[in-house]
């Protein structure tokens, strides 16, 4: 099922977005780690299936709030290379969005990791540049993870650039990785995309963000994946609550 994550405005402690993840259930409540079987699907074809089951996922729970008087939020949602590498894939997803008239597409970002940059620039461009003319939001998730490929968001038009948690780790205590940050939200700023810092557990690791100019946080400091229900509790029902670790 979908789990929500919350992006948030770390000026102020609200809530700025969030991000759909993917956990199975046991029968006994118990939740297995995404890991675990990810690359199985990846590895038999089916990743495709999960990927726009997620979607619909999101998309029936955004329109479940709305119709609950609940505020609109934003919500990224994974999309594999291979899912995106799929002729039917726009085809398919357009369909899906159909049955949500009442959920404006501007409210869905398809989240493509910084892996996804191993596929040729030129065939990427044009996969993500078909989809966008039907209004259809990018973000590049991991950026920094393996190697800073600033290539990849030079070249293409992305909504959001990610910075993977190795980059905010050691923030605080690493000037490279200060002067890096700050690099990267300038660029951000100067091609009208927005900056999230994946991976924020500390307040260290928040104010040296704020200090590089990134406003806008996601990780453990904030809050864990949490299902539906306990999401709209905590920031939906409350959205003009600040939230802060231990909230």
């Amino acid at each position: 099922m979908a789990y929500f994550q919350p992006k948030i405005d770390m000026r102020d402690g609200s809530l700025a977005g969030a991000e759909a993840l993917v956990r199975e259930i046991e029968e006994d409540g118990t939740l297995i780690p995404p890991a675990t079987f990810i690359e199985a699907l990846e590895n038999n074809g089916r990743i495709r299936e999960l990927d726009l089951y997620m979607l619909e996922q999101v998309l029936w729970q955004l329109s479940e709030w709305k119709s609950q008087g609940m505020p609109p939020i934003r919500v990224s949602v994974n999309i594999s290379r291979h899912t995106l590498l799929d002729p039917n894939a726009l085809a398919s997803i357009l369909a899906i969005q159909s049955y949500y008239p009442d959920i404006p597409t501007d409210r869905i970002s398809l989240e493509i990791t910084e892996t996804a940059g191993d596929i040729e620039k030129t065939t990427l461009s044009s996969i993500i540049d078909r989809f966008r003319e039907f209004g259809i939001r990018f973000e590049l998730d991991d950026f920094g993870s393996h190697y800073s490929n600033i290539s990849i968001f030079s070249n293409i038009n992305f909504d959001t650039i990610k910075l993977d948690k190795s980059l905010i780790s050691e923030l605080p205590d690493n000037e490279i990785s200060q002067i890096l940050v700050k690099d990267i939200v300038n660029i951000c700023r100067d091609f009208g995309m927005s900056c999230v810092a994946e991976g924020v557990e500390n307040s260290w690791q928040k104010e040296a963000l704020l200090k590089a100019g990134c406003i806008y946080g996601q990780g453990y400091y904030y809050s864990r994946p949490l299902s539906p229900a306990k999401f709209e509790e905590q920031y939906l029902r409350e959205p003009q609550k600040k939230h802060e670790k231990g909230d």
